[in-house]
């Protein structure tokens, strides 16, 4: 039941962070390509050279802005002060809202990361990557997955997805999470 939870709330959770954008919004002609997709692999035809030292982590342990999923609360409470705000997460556990970044906690341990696109920028493994479509694709490479709200990369267990406007492909938020839920 835990792991259940766990990945409806990973799932669902950067909807908290998000503009409103109905869940039903769609391309009428499903030959056309969507936002998400052209925001995703439109003009990509390399991989950068820096790829390996920032994406996928030595450790195995992907790190947004010093956070992996194996941390506690109290590590993001160390780094990062006392939250904002605390807020119920979707289907269970709490959010930790931070100065440009939004924890979700259940029972102590952190099960996402999500910072949303107005910070500017987001610490990915130690390298500082803008807020930035083409910049992220050029950081990570090709996408492993799509979806009607971004994509993203996965390995070990782990996901780092990249939200977008599914009508105008506008960054939102990169977040971490368990790729159980993908």
């Amino acid at each position: 039941m835990f792991t259940i939870m766990m990945m409806l709330t990973a799932m669902l959770s950067s909807l908290s962070t998000q503009d409103s954008v109905p869940s039903h919004a769609q391309v009428s002609d499903f030959s056309q390509e969507t936002a998400v997709y052209r925001t995703a692999y439109s003009d990509f035809t390399h991989v950068s050279s820096h790829r390996a030292s920032a994406y996928p982590a030595a450790s195995g342990s992907e790190s947004i802005n010093g956070l992996t999923l194996q941390n506690r609360i109290e590590d993001a409470d160390r780094l990062y002060g006392k939250p904002s705000e605390r807020v119920p997460a979707y289907m269970g556990g709490e959010e930790y809202r931070y100065d440009g970044l939004n924890v979700g906690v259940y029972e102590g341990w952190i099960y996402y990361v999500s910072v949303p696109a107005s910070t500017g920028s987001f610490n990915l493994n130690g390298r500082s990557i803008p807020m930035d479509v083409d910049r992220i694709r050029d950081e990570l490479g090709k996408p492993d997955f799509t979806a009607d709200d971004g994509f993203g990369y996965e390995h070990d267990g782990q996901a780092i997805k990249i939200f977008v406007d599914p009508l105008d492909g506008k960054l939102r938020s990169v977040d971490l999470f368990d790729s159980s839920s993908v």
